[in-house]
């Protein structure tokens, strides 16, 4: 299998898994009344998880450009940890579920998605190293 499949494979599966999880099976606040923060948390890291996804599919159909996807990967996967703690937030009251288990489920994959996206960039550096060509070197003999 190749870098190319494999990465963009994964990504998919990683960025379905993150939107699935933020819009389907965490449990968040319902927004009944008044819409809390943890809803928007919601929203956003399904959305992210949704461009994940997408660049998966943008790996799988633009192999050039494999590096600046690789980036947008760790980018999107240390977007996808921020969210709950930092950007948005989630419920200040820690025996709500989206402050217990909600927001460290999606900080631990979005670590995830960004070391997934750091092996890809190190798989890929190695890869050139060994295809440079360093015998350059002129013999008299």
């Amino acid at each position: 299998m190749t870098n190319g499949l494999f990465f963009g494979s994964i990504t998919v599966v990683l960025g379905t898994i993150t939107s699935l999880l933020s819009f389907v099976f965490l449990p968040f606040c319902n927004p009944v009344g008044m819409v809390m923060r943890c809803h928007y948390t919601s929203v956003v890291d399904g959305f992210v998880g949704i461009a994940i996804a997408l660049v998966g599919i943008a790996y799988l159909l633009l192999p050039k450009a494999n590096k600046a996807l690789s980036y947008a990967v760790i980018i999107l996967g240390v977007l996808t940890s921020l969210v709950p703690t930092v950007i948005v937030g989630v419920c200040s009251h820690p025996h709500m579920h989206c402050h217990s288990i909600s927001s460290p489920v999606l900080q631990l994959i979005g670590i995830v998605i960004a070391l997934f996206g750091v092996a890809n960039l190190a798989f890929l550096a190695s890869r050139n190293l060994k295809s440079e060509d360093f015998t350059n070197e002129v013999y008299n003999a």
